[in-house]
């Protein structure tokens, strides 16, 4: 197997070269955009085994780029790199479909222990969602990433709901809390806080339908399964 592939999108000349030469020097095979466009050409060339974004990037920022990729691959994690602060600018790269958010602050070695954790945990995920299965009436296809509804129709979802959604499924009538689930899918050092898991949850529960009311909230204690 070769080196592992980053994309890295970053406009500033001296943090682009800082970061290659980063990665570099840690064996990952690097390819580097200066700004939006040149990222989204890179991708389609040949699509990385994880991408790291700049937030504020000409042509196309990056929560363009993040939508746009999402929109035909949801299972490459995708990392953002910014100097931005604050939880509206974090929520909306997480809605986006983003696995992080990195402040350009973080030191080299931080940078590159959440870079090999996102990685390791798309891996882990990949590994764990072989083989399809059922929610509440509706069909979970792992290999697509899709929800089949029981009218007929189907729901796009990320990798992390079709993770979720197993979780849920292996843990019928247990209140799974909210600790639990932020550690097993967004892992212990990730940037984000309480909001995000809530955030997760209520995009899920959009996606399911009827079958949404099959995850009860316990208050002050976590989310439970309504099994059949």
């Amino acid at each position: 197997m070769g080196a592992l592939d980053i994309l890295v999108a970053e406009d500033e000349p001296a943090i682009r070269e800082a970061l290659v030469a980063l990665f570099e020097s840690e064996g990952y095979a690097v390819r580097a955009a200066a700004d939006g466009e040149a990222a989204m050409r890179l991708f389609n060339e040949r699509c990385p085994d994880l991408v790291l974004l700049d937030v504020m990037m000409p042509r196309k920022n990056g929560y363009a780029v993040c939508s746009e990729i999402r929109g035909v691959n949801r299972r490459v994690p995708i990392l953002f790199l910014t100097a931005k602060d604050g939880d509206a600018d974090e929520l909306r790269g997480l809605l986006l479909g983003a696995d992080d958010y990195i402040a350009k602050t973080s030191s080299m070695p931080v940078l590159l222990a959440r870079v090999a954790a996102v990685l390791a945990r798309a891996q882990r995920a990949t590994d764990l969602l072989s083989g399809d299965f059922d929610f509440a009436g509706c069909h979970v296809d792992s290999s697509c990433l899709c929800l089949n509804l029981p009218d007929g129709s189907s729901v796009e979802l990320a990798l992390r709901e079709v993770e979720m959604l197993r979780c849920f499924v292996q843990h019928p009538g247990e209140v799974l809390s909210r600790d639990f689930l932020f550690t097993r899918f967004w892992g212990r050092n990730f940037v984000g806080d309480d909001t995000t898991l809530s955030v997760a949850i209520r995009r899920l529960r959009e996606k399911l339908g009827p079958a949404a009311s099959r995850i009860e909230t316990i208050y002050g204690g976590g989310y439970r399964f309504i099994g059949s």
